[in-house]
């Protein structure tokens, strides 16, 4: 059998023969590669849907990074789910925003695969607030127009999760960043 695997000592990835189980020799210089299997961990999940949290799992190497901010697909007993990480628990109970896979117990994610999205409709004096499902990748974009019950609106500004604020024309943001949409009306 053949792979492509990075070689130290041509400091590039060559192909390589394996010899023996988890034994590969580089065909350009003879330096062997021992491969050692990736453990594979499955960590606790706590996973917020809008107004509901369910407990699901995550299954990732032990050597594996996570950091807040990070996607992860989140297995329930019948379905799996996006999650965007918010937190991370370590072994020894405190909550941080980046770990090594084997030094964490539980995984605090947020749902990103459909998100609602609220937003902010103006229409002369009065103002409405509205939430409405989207796909976390729909894209919204300042000067857009936007249909809600019937009645066009026209995008101003688009308050992000991270506090950012969107204003100038062009500018967009997918559902999953956003906090809040303020729209007004267009006849």
């Amino acid at each position: 059998m053949k792979a492509e695997l990075y070689c130290d000592n041509c400091k590039d990835f060559t192909e390589h023969v394996n010899i023996k189980d988890r034994v590969f020799r580089c065909s350009l210089c003879g330096t062997h590669v021992h491969l050692m299997p990736r453990k594979e961990l499955k960590i606790r999940a706590i996973f917020s849907e809008e107004d509901r949290t369910r407990i699901g799992s995550i299954k990732v190497f032990e050597d594996e990074e996570l950091f807040k901010g990070n996607e992860l697909v989140v297995d329930f007993e019948n379905e799996s789910r996006v999650g965007r990480i918010t937190a991370i628990q370590l072994r020894d109970g405190r909550i941080v925003e980046f770990a090594r896979a084997k030094d964490s117990v539980a995984v605090w994610l947020k749902e990103v695969g459909e998100v609602y999205v609220k937003f902010s409709l103006h229409k002369k004096a009065v103002t409405s607030s509205y939430k409405i499902l989207f796909d976390g990748e729909t894209e919204f974009k300042i000067n857009e127009e936007i249909e809600i019950e019937g009645k066009r609106y026209v995008i101003k500004r688009i308050k992000l999760i991270d506090g950012r604020l969107l204003k100038k024309e062009g500018e967009k943001a997918i559902a999953k960043d956003i906090k809040r949409i303020y729209a007004t009306y267009s006849p």
